[in-house]
């Protein structure tokens, strides 16, 4: 659902004054409000972040975040809910501007519709991602895309990889114990 009715720039949009119970993205150069996850989304966003920080709690390889915005076009920035970036990447960008694309961003599915979810992994690939899970719990299944438009489905019984990660493994169905 889009907010605005003009199109503007990532630099507009940062010089607009949300309100800070609002959480924000920017779409194809749309003010686009996102929704607030519930409990079993916010359970299965924080396995998937302590299981990526626990895999490198020195932060050696890159860091983990969550909910943090990324510039991913002229007109685009999208806050996945949960990313990696890489030690390559960390240089800081100039004050007041957002970080460029993680190398792996992670979609946790409440209820987008399947054109907005494919919409967000196609944005992070323009933006330079590297690999990004759409999770869901609903399912208890990952979606592992790659930029080459190759895509796995992971069921319970499978065990979540990174290519580029080496060494990172975890089972699927530790994301949804218990849920």
């Amino acid at each position: 659902m889009a907010t605005s009715a003009a199109v503007i720039t990532v630099r507009e949009f940062q010089e607009m004054q949300v309100p800070k119970d609002r959480r924000v993205e920017l779409v194809a150069g749309e003010v686009v409000e996102l929704g607030n996850a519930k409990a079993r989304h916010e359970t299965v966003k924080s396995r998937i972040h302590r299981m990526l920080v626990l895999f490198d709690p020195r932060g050696k390889l890159g860091d983990v975040f969550s909910d943090t915005m990324y510039e991913l076009g002229p007109q685009d920035t999208r806050v996945p809910d949960v990313s990696f970036r890489l030690k390559e990447q960390m240089q800081m960008p100039v004050p007041d501007a957002y970080f460029t694309a993680p190398a792996l961003a992670v979609e946790v599915v409440s209820s987008e519709a399947a054109d907005e979810l494919m919409s967000r992994v196609e944005d992070h690939f323009r933006g330079g991602s590297r690999t990004v899970w759409v999770v869901y719990p609903e399912r208890r299944a990952v979606m592992v895309h790659e930029p080459d438009g190759n895509a796995r489905l992971l069921h319970e019984s499978d065990t979540l990889r990174v290519s580029w990660l080496t060494g990172f493994e975890a089972p699927v169905a530790d994301l949804f114990d218990g849920l």
